[in-house]
């Protein structure tokens, strides 16, 4: 009996010095940096659906000057001015602007990177947000802006990428709500 307790205590012990071991995060740095670098057109008009809750609706966003104009089919409420996009008059404030989120330009070259579990983070930390991307094998997963205080945050998660340079599918959550954003057609 004192054997086999003797023999459990050193496992224990054995076990709990033993250097742990995390998973490796491999990652190309030109790949990543593809996400910094990207070329942004000025002017675009952008052809898609947009699903909130269980309705799918045709919309286009278009930027031209500076200006944003957002038309959603039989919607009212869904205003988007800048990097704030109102829904039922309440206001969130996005990671990025929209066109940065659509066609791919996601770090600043201020953040700064760390591995957890085989994931690629950047950090950027402000006074008020903290702003997060993430990668997985070289590609973005997710871009999220976290209010500091209140902890409240916007994510925004990616889908495919078309050959052209922007994404096909973006899902945006807002809190508890969720809107998912469909592209079919870029014109520049």
């Amino acid at each position: 009996m004192r054997y086999t307790l003797s023999l459990f205590l050193s496992l224990i012990l054995l076990f709990s010095c033993a250097p742990k071991v995390e998973r490796e995060c491999t990652y190309d740095k030109q790949a990543i940096d593809t996400y910094r670098d990207r070329r942004i057109p000025q002017d675009f008009r952008i052809y898609g659906l947009l699903k909130y809750g269980p309705v799918k609706l045709p919309m286009m966003l278009a930027k031209f000057e500076d200006y944003y104009t957002v038309r959603v089919a039989k919607a009212k409420g869904i205003t988007l001015e800048g990097d704030r996009l109102c829904l039922e008059s309440k206001c969130y404030i996005l990671p990025a602007p929209p066109e940065n989120l659509v066609f791919g330009k996601l770090l600043t070259g201020k953040e700064y990177s760390f591995c957890r579990e085989g994931l690629l983070y950047f950090r950027e930390r402000g006074k008020l947000y903290e702003r997060l991307v993430v990668f997985r094998n070289n590609k973005p997963l997710e871009l999220a802006i976290i209010h500091l205080k209140s902890n409240e945050s916007v994510k925004v998660l990616f889908g495919p990428e078309d050959n052209k340079g922007y994404f096909k599918e973006l899902r945006f959550i807002l809190n508890q709500k969720e809107i998912e954003l469909t592209i079919e057609e870029v014109e520049i």
